[in-house]
């Protein structure tokens, strides 16, 4: 006669037996007359039934309000098989075998024969999942378990504070597992370290076993059960257990949830991993909502503060929608940040307004023209300078790095440093840290670097011509910003935007745009993308005669600067050389003095335009 062994795991019971054979019945429910009673509100009055016949051991809902489940999963009759949880309520029940060697020992020795798997001291247990879905194994075992799940949703739902959220999560934690440690390790993208919530859980970090654990979890999402044997402070042997699950929305892992208990007052399995998996899997939308929330209310703060002294970022696309949340998402962060796109296309807006969004915002953002500052003078205008550091050098002098100290470093026209200068920025910026020309004593600043360019970096890195490793040590972000020409449907609200700031400016007629007019702005090709339509709309609305800008009124300024004789660039640049050199009777020193340029550079002028000199004496 075979013989079944029944063991109340978890629950008001935990740690009851019953044995069953052939042709036995237990009936469980709230009512007294049933053979298993369980005090429980969610229980009903003759809940389910378990039986063994020749076929083996069943398990069968007696029609109950809120299901029996097996394994997590609701069912109305079941053959069970060994190891599989029977939940009523708050009580897990366990199926074992009794075999006939072990009648004379005490039922209450008998737990689970496989549920588990085989625990190893110092070997994680991971639990297993389909990326699609990585808490498909964390499913709620009981009725009991999915009412306080839902009863959790519903209290986090209430909340807006991610402070409140995180107190309401470990109070819901203290409760169900009664930990000796708790804590949410929380992931920042882009860096390696993390942030421990409540500080004073920093400890569960110098186990090397987490945090390779850790590390392992960020990029492959699983849920882990790690069993470490340590001696307690009497000197006895103490099984410390870990429980791991990772906090994701989507493809995203926000943090981890980390359970810790030892013996003998705590002894973890994989079913509690499971149980942690389903509450990260239920608080993790909760916490990406109050932190989009706290980030809006900083947003709306700043702009009702009227902080925010530039133009807004303009535009209905789609693009122009995910670059504003890239910047705000990037904003709270210190990772550098490199925004690419052509001449025009708004790379400082972008600059200035992840500036505006960050902890950084109560100090200027410093801008840095890297193509307009010669060569010669880069480095003391980058880090500044001593006294008697050179020629003119009457005083000390801040350099724009050690301005931007606490605040924002934006590099404009990154792509066109020499590269002596990348090399003398890259260090100051893995280090923190320059050097004043003509000084002996490093400088320590705090600054976060935003970096643009309108040329391919990669391209340029492949070439020689910009080093990869500062190519990689701006591009924690990157942040790509079509052309106009890609996005035309921001072209109408761009240029009602730069009419109604105009007005604000001067008086004019124009209050907006015939139709014929759109259309024609929709249609040009913006080789000099935003900045260019916004010179069109502010000449043409001048021109106007009326309240509305006619396609006229653009088109008289194509017949203005489209001549045939319209001179080039270069041509103007050769024609004012050769004036200075005329007046300056063929000296050259005199000639770049009028021109303000130095004497080497204006050789180098006269070499490439091919100027004969003697032939202007």
């Amino acid at each position: 006669m075979q013989k079944f062994v029944i063991t109340a795991r978890v629950g008001s019971l935990k740690g009851c037996t019953w044995v069953i054979s052939d042709g036995d019945k237990i009936v469980v429910g709230r009512d007294p007359s049933c053979n298993i009673v369980v005090d429980d509100p969610l229980v009903s009055r003759q809940h389910c039934e378990l039986y063994v016949d020749n076929r083996g051991i069943f398990v069968r809902d007696l029609g109950s309000s809120n299901s029996t489940f097996v394994n997590g999963t609701p069912i109305r009759e079941r053959r069970l098989s060994l190891g599989d949880d029977i939940g009523v309520g708050n009580v897990v029940l366990s199926v074992g075998v009794l075999l006939e060697k072990d009648e004379n020992r005490k039922v209450s020795e008998f737990g689970r024969s496989s549920a588990t798997k085989p625990l190893r001291i110092g070997v994680p247990v991971f639990i297993d999942s389909v990326p699609q879905d990585i808490f498909e194994s964390g499913k709620p075992r009981t009725a009991g378990e999915l009412a306080e799940l839902f009863s959790l949703a519903r209290t986090l739902s209430q909340l807006d504070s991610k402070n409140e959220l995180i107190a309401q999560l470990f109070s819901f934690i203290d409760k169900k597992f009664q930990p000796d440690l708790r804590c949410l390790v929380q992931f920042t993208v882009g860096k390696e370290e993390v942030e421990v919530i409540p500080k004073e859980a920093n400890s569960i970090l110098s186990s090397s076993y987490v945090q390779r654990i850790l590390s392992e979890v960020r990029y492959h999402p699983k849920g882990v059960l790690l069993p470490e044997r340590y001696l307690g402070k009497s000197g006895d042997t103490i099984i410390r257990n870990t429980l791991v699950a990772p906090i994701a929305l989507g493809r995203d892992v926000y943090g981890v949830l980390i359970v810790v208990g030892e013996t003998p007052k705590h002894f973890y399995d994989e079913n509690d991993v499971e149980t942690l998996l389903a509450i990260a899997h239920t608080i993790s939308p909760y916490l990406r909502a109050v932190e989009r929330i706290e980030q809006l209310e900083w947003e709306n703060q700043r702009l009702l503060s009227g902080s925010m002294d530039f133009d807004p970022l303009i535009g209905n696309s789609k693009v122009i929608q995910k670059i504003r949340m890239l910047a705000r998402d990037c904003a709270h962060s210190d990772l550098s940040v490199l925004i690419l796109g052509e001449t025009g296309t708004g790379k400082e807006l972008v600059a200035r307004l992840i500036h505006s969004l960050s902890h950084r915002a109560s100090k200027p953002m410093v801008v840095v023209n890297c193509a307009a500052i010669p060569d010669e003078l880069f480095e003391s205008e980058l880090f500044g300078y001593e006294k008697g550091a050179f020629t003119g050098a009457h005083g000390s002098k801040k350099g724009l790095m050690e301005e931007a100290d606490g605040s924002t470093l934006f590099l404009d026209e990154i792509g066109d440093l020499s590269l002596p200068h990348q090399a003398r920025l890259l260090r100051a910026i893995e280090t923190g840290s320059f050097r004043k020309v003509g000084s002996t004593l490093d400088m320590k600043v705090n600054v976060r670097v935003i970096s643009a360019t309108n040329k391919d970096l990669a391209k340029e890195v492949n070439e020689g011509r910009f080093r990869k490793d500062l190519y990689h040590r701006l591009n924690a972000f990157v942040i790509y910003i079509p052309p106009l020409r890609e996005r035309k449907e921001d072209i109408p609200p761009l240029a009602g935007h730069f009419l109604k700031k105009l007005r604000e400016r001067i008086p004019v007629k124009a209050v907006g745009f015939s139709e014929e007019a759109i259309k024609w702005l929709i249609n040009q090709p913006w080789g000099g993308n935003v900045r260019e339509l916004r010179n069109k709309v502010e000449r043409a609305a001048v021109l106007a005669k009326g309240e509305i800008i006619m396609r006229e009124d653009f088109e008289s300024e194509e017949e203005d600067v489209s001549h045939e004789n319209f001179p080039t660039l270069e041509e103007l640049q050769k024609n004012h050389i050769l004036e200075a050199l005329k007046r300056a009777g063929g000296n050259v020193v005199r000639a770049s003095e009028l021109l303000g340029i130095g004497k080497s550079t204006l050789y180098r002028k006269i070499a490439e335009y091919g100027i004969d000199i003697y032939r202007l004496l």
